[in-house]
């Protein structure tokens, strides 16, 4: 890990992920809701007008039991959701720490025959990363659509702003490449120069 791009390119793949598990999470708050809604809007409008000419204390507290069980199941998604939210956050932190932790200890060492192995398989670790990031960035890309579909009209606002985080990582994601791509063109020469040299 002498070469840092492999580290940022690793980091940019683990923050992709992240945005992706987030607003799968967003997803599945939005989608329950959405569907919470429907159930309570279809017994509203459907069943309890029908129920209510035949048995209205019973629809009556029907319509209690559901408010209720409705307030306890969104909260319960609320929780759920908040709580893998935090738990996908500290999982990217602590991978991007340890991760930081190995280069800062591979790029110490000063063995020269260790040193070389390990810039080898950096070299031979890009593309990889490379790939990765790509497809890490394509999956954050496409969990904007998750939101969308999850949410409905009623969350526009909150599409929008997923979408532009979802921009902000693309965009990032493409200038972490670009930058790896030319460390690798420029790293090659020099390599090669030492090794004549040797």
């Amino acid at each position: 890990m002498s070469n840092p791009t492999l580290t940022r390119i690793t980091l940019q793949t683990l923050e992709n992920c992240r945005v992706a598990a987030s607003q799968a999470v967003l997803a599945y708050r939005l989608g329950s809701k959405r569907l919470v809604g429907a159930v309570d809007s279809t017994l509203e409008n459907v069943v309890y007008p029908r129920t209510a000419k035949m048995a209205p204390r019973m629809t009556e507290r029907l319509d209690q039991m559901r408010g209720k069980l409705s307030g306890a199941v969104v909260k319960g998604i609320d929780e759920l959701a908040t709580r893998t939210e935090k738990a996908l956050a500290m999982g990217k932190d602590a991978a991007a720490t340890q991760l930081e932790q190995v280069a800062g200890y591979a790029a110490g060492i000063h063995n020269p025959t260790l040193a070389n192995g390990l810039r080898a398989a950096a070299r031979l670790s890009m593309p990889g990363a490379k790939a990765a990031l790509a497809v890490s960035s394509k999956v954050a890309e496409g969990s904007t659509a998750l939101v969308g579909a999850a949410g409905g009209k009623l969350m526009t606002a909150i599409k929008r702003k997923a979408a532009a985080g979802t921009r902000r990582v693309a965009a990032k994601s493409k200038v972490v490449a670009k930058r790896a791509g030319r460390a690798a063109k420029s790293a090659a020469p020099r390599a090669a120069k030492k090794r004549v040299a040797a």
